[in-house]
């Protein structure tokens, strides 16, 4: 089903009625597990919050998958930006035995006029979850947390690139997929909103990357990304992250740009190849949008580096014209080498002296992204290293509007399709079990080659032929 006609409509219709129904427009619950008792976890939940709304939770009750609800008081509100604000909630919770358990929180109704979900939205509660695996064996000190944020700005017509920079301080693999946005359905039942409908070509890829390009319709959309923590091929557990993408016009949003990558050693995949004590420059283009007021720059980096103070960075700045030459550096030590890339955002906004008001729910800010390997870039699978026997299947092939991967129990699966001459024509990203996929519109009818990876690795090629 195509998108783009649909929404027109629902834009056109829903914008003389659009409400406020809600002050929350992302959010996520982390933890940590008590080293000396496994059975007792240290919660922390970070919600994004609209400031000009009235509505307010100094108090929420969390669902902590054991028959308990339990009540948190607001610790922390911390400013994000002139638009939003975030709300911090800390609590603990031991439970009785060991087990799997789903912590989950639901808010108030959603705002009206949401594009890729069935109206009336503002009739769907909001909703995020957890999963937890209590008193495992492998001992998750630390689940998933985000650098980045999951409130951004989208300008039509232009490619999105957005990354929520998640991190796991125990060095676990993750893996990413978009999943359907849940709501309470009625007092004992959650289900998967109606009528969701993922925006037009957006993608998730291995490094957790977000990429939409072509956004064309202005309005508000819900993305839901799963954050699964894998350790020797085994899940510890999985986070749910509630985005909202606001695609709007911009306003004195900078751009930004990584401009040195032709210089450094690139990797088949895009991430940057470093080693120990191998000095690291990436060097970023930061200026005001051209024919728009020139107004003062600011940017600053995130990422598991400068959040967890891994090492030592620098960012330096330099003036040009209309902007900065700005340069991230660092020198990885010897303890930095591991199998899984770092991920570094920088995120930039301009300094407009202008009251919250005059933004109403745009996001003043600017992102760009890179992804560094240092040391050796292979991902470890199991502790033995070894694949499962079991085969994966593609059919029917040939092929002609749709076919279907049956990809095997393994972490990180990502597809890549390629035609005669080598090029990659198509790439997917897989979750074991059954895959069900439409034929890109693009791709001739003719013979074609496949490589299945998991975690970088290739496992399996093949031939696809299109009828």
């Amino acid at each position: 089903m195509n998108i783009k006609p649909l929404l027109c409509i629902l834009a056109l219709l829903l914008a003389p009625v659009l409400v406020q129904a809600t002050h929350i427009y992302s959010g996520y619950i982390s933890y940590t597990t008590d080293p000396q008792n496994p059975l007792k976890l240290n919660f922390e939940m970070t919600t994004y919050n609209y400031t000009a709304s009235t509505a307010s939770d100094p108090a929420v009750y969390i669902n902590m998958g054991d028959g308990n609800n339990v009540m948190v008081e607001r610790a922390a509100l911390p400013t994000y930006s002139k638009s939003f604000y975030t709300s911090v909630f800390r609590w603990s919770h031991t439970y009785s035995s060991a087990g799997d358990y789903i912590v989950s929180w639901i808010a108030e109704n959603r705002n009206g006029g949401i594009l890729n979900l069935a109206p009336p939205t503002d009739q769907l509660a909001f909703y995020i979850q957890t999963n937890v695996k209590v008193g495992s064996s492998l001992k998750n000190l630390n689940s998933v947390k985000l650098a980045g944020t999951g409130v951004v700005q989208v300008f039509p017509h232009e490619p999105w690139t957005h990354n929520l920079l998640a991190y796991d301080a125990d060095g676990d693999y993750l893996m990413y997929d978009l999943v359907i946005p849940k709501y309470r359905k009625s007092a004992n039942e959650i289900a998967n909103a109606p009528g969701y409908q993922q925006p037009e070509g957006l993608r998730i890829n291995e490094f957790g990357e977000l990429h939409w390009p072509n956004p064309e319709v202005n309005g508000q959309y819900v993305l839901n990304v799963r954050i699964t923590e894998v350790r020797d091929g085994k899940l510890l557990g999985s986070t749910v992250v509630e985005m909202t993408l606001l695609v709007r016009e911009r306003l004195e949003q900078p751009e930004i740009s990584l401009i040195n990558k032709d210089r450094l050693t690139v990797n088949e995949d895009g991430s940057i190849q470093t080693w120990p004590g191998q000095p690291v420059k990436l060097e970023f283009y930061l200026r005001n949008l051209p024919g728009h007021v020139v107004l003062p720059l600011i940017a600053r980096q995130f990422g598991e580096i400068d959040t967890l103070q891994l090492v030592d960075t620098a960012l330096q700045f330099r003036d040009t014209t209309n902007g900065y030459a700005i340069r991230y550096t660092f020198t990885p030590t010897p303890a930095l080498e591991r199998t899984e890339p770092y991920l570094i955002g920088l995120r930039s906004w301009a300094d407009n002296k202008e009251p919250a008001h005059q933004y109403g729910r745009n996001v003043e800010f600017a992102w760009a992204f890179a992804y560094i390997y240092v040391g050796e870039q292979r991902r470890p699978l199991s502790s033995g290293d070894d694949f499962p026997t079991e085969s994966p299947k593609l059919y029917p092939n040939p092929a002609r509007g749709e076919f279907t991967f049956e990809a095997p129990d393994l972490p990180g699966l990502h597809l890549l399709v390629r035609d005669v001459t080598g090029k990659v024509v198509a790439s997917y990203t897989l979750r074991p079990g059954r895959n069900d996929f439409a034929r890109p519109a693009k791709l001739a009818s003719g013979l074609y080659t496949y490589t299945l990876t998991s975690q970088l690795s290739p496992i399996e090629t093949g031939k696809l032929v299109l009828q």
